[in-house]
């Protein structure tokens, strides 16, 4: 691998109360619960052998405080961003999948979330589309690897984000990427500022 090769690991924070019951939480700011924690733990112990260099995490607490935890374990700086926040659901968040389904339609729910660029416009009733969630989670790496040296990243964010970076990274035709609490992904950056898909990290 070229030295100017910029290598991030995506990771989904810990579970929280709404992800065991289902709940879309979009911006609303619902903490990790114990079993969130131990799974950042377990991340701690898989990221520690990848040589990270920063933190770089969402600034809602679920993904700050599963960040901290990694970044704790490797003395590791952290640094938060608002640009990787989870999407804003409007109308859908704190609303389970049967919820939404049933107000929205089945329709919008697989749209919403669908790895196919022509679902990329889809939005909830006052919420982002799928496209500008994209477009900040770029520009918010983007700029945090312009100011910063680190070559190896650790970054904590969520599903929806997660899924929107390697929408646009993975051939249109590939099968949505699973997202459950605690997945990881690496992401290369160029030196040329080119993104490319490096595959789930199942160590």
């Amino acid at each position: 691998m070229l030295s100017r090769v910029r290598e991030l690991y995506l990771f989904r924070h810990g579970e929280t109360d709404w992800n065991r019951e289902g709940r879309f939480q979009g911006h609303v700011d619902v903490p990790l619960n114990e079993e969130g924690r131990r799974q950042a733990q377990r991340l701690a112990l898989i990221l520690g052998r990848r040589g990270l260099e920063a933190i770089l995490t969402s600034n809602l607490s679920r993904a700050a405080e599963t960040g901290r935890i990694i970044a704790a374990a490797a003395a590791l700086p952290v640094f938060e961003s608002a640009g990787l926040r989870e999407a804003h659901l409007g109308a859908a968040q704190g609303l389970t999948m049967a919820e939404i389904s049933e107000r929205f339609g089945e329709a919008t729910l697989g749209r919403w979330r669908s790895s196919l660029p022509t679902d990329a416009d889809v939005a909830y009733p006052g919420g982002e589309t799928g496209a500008a969630v994209m477009n900040r989670a770029f520009a918010a790496l983007d700029e945090f690897l312009d100011q910063h040296p680190y070559r190896r990243i650790g970054v904590a964010t969520h599903g929806g984000v997660v899924r929107r970076i390697l929408q646009r990274l993975l051939p249109p035709d590939a099968p949505p990427a699973p997202i459950p609490n605690g997945i990881v992904y690496r992401v290369l950056r160029s030196e040329d500022g080119d993104w490319s898909f490096d595959g789930h990290t199942p160590w």
